[in-house]
């Protein structure tokens, strides 16, 4: 997307929402320079993406235009009213209409391009570009004859109750791991984030994008990369039923507050006791999807 065009790629739509939550959560501050270049490096991608997410963003009037060059954080932009939705660009609302679709049942498992073409009357590129999206998040493969089949999600209480077993034993277990390393800015603005979310009290999907992310900070830290890769795959499978959900205001309050005890605790240096917590969190959120 060049500026002025009003049709933004799914890429593009997803890092304008990234841009717009780091605005919104304080972690970039009004005045800010929004750099591609930083951009580009935070969310590896390449600068062209960010060019385009950028002028969505103003052409929303949610960044303003610098004088000199490039965009900046306006004095409106951290909404007093919680996060501002985004319009969808057609391949983001194929993909959350597949999704619904699929976690409601009324996709079977096996599917054909034809089929999902006469069904939601979308072109053959923006269907292909989904399902690759899909195919890449782990959701869905392509059969060996023809089709598609999706693969096994967390969409019953049981495979959710599963997953968190498994995060039981992965993501304590990094918190201890001798190359665990936090830097004192990235737990700050964790912490941020999470009194931010207490305070606005955020829709499901926006939650669960930050929970999503104060677990991931925690396996990067850990300096062990299959303990990141495990948490990034179980996230991925999270996101198809969780985001979709309505965000109840006590699980967030709840999960703030546990989430701010395991950043007190390491921040004190008791990386044991942090990995007690974050395992109790975790078993108190496992009972709770079970229930569901």
């Amino acid at each position: 997307m060049t500026q002025g065009t009003s049709h933004p790629t799914s890429l593009q739509v997803k890092l304008a929402a990234q841009i717009l939550a780091a605005i919104q959560s304080g972690e970039f501050a009004v005045g800010r320079h929004l750099k591609e270049v930083e951009l580009a490096s935070r969310f590896g991608v390449s600068r062209s993406p960010i060019r385009g997410a950028l002028a969505y963003l103003a052409a929303q009037s949610l960044i303003q235009p610098l004088p000199q060059q490039g965009y900046g954080v306006p004095a409106h932009a951290r909404l007093e009213r919680g996060p501002t939705c985004l319009p969808l660009c057609e391949d983001e609302d194929l993909y959350r209409r597949l999704i619904r679709d699929r976690l409601t049942r009324h996709l079977p498992d096996q599917v054909m391009e034809s089929d999902l073409l006469r069904r939601y009357g979308v072109g053959k590129a923006t269907l292909r570009r989904c399902l690759l999206r899909l195919s890449e998040e782990g959701v869905i493969q392509r059969r060996h004859g023809h089709g598609w089949l999706f693969l096994p999600t967390l969409n019953t209480p049981q495979k959710r109750y599963e997953s968190y077993r498994y995060r039981m034993l992965v993501e304590p277990a990094g918190l201890l791991e001798s190359t665990f390393a936090l830097s004192d800015e990235r737990l700050a603005q964790c912490r941020q984030q999470q009194l931010e979310l207490l305070d606005r009290l955020p829709d499901g999907s926006r939650f669960f994008a930050a929970n999503a992310e104060f677990h991931e900070l925690l396996a990067d830290a850990s300096g062990n990369s299959y303990i990141l890769q495990a948490v990034r795959q179980q996230n991925r499978l999270r996101r198809l039923s969780e985001s979709q959900r309505t965000a109840d205001p006590e699980h967030v309050r709840l999960s703030c507050r546990e989430h701010l005890a395991i950043l007190d605790a390491l921040e004190q240096g008791d990386n044991e006791w942090a990995s007690t917590l974050l395992h109790r969190h975790l078993e108190v959120a496992s009972r709770r999807h079970l229930r569901d």
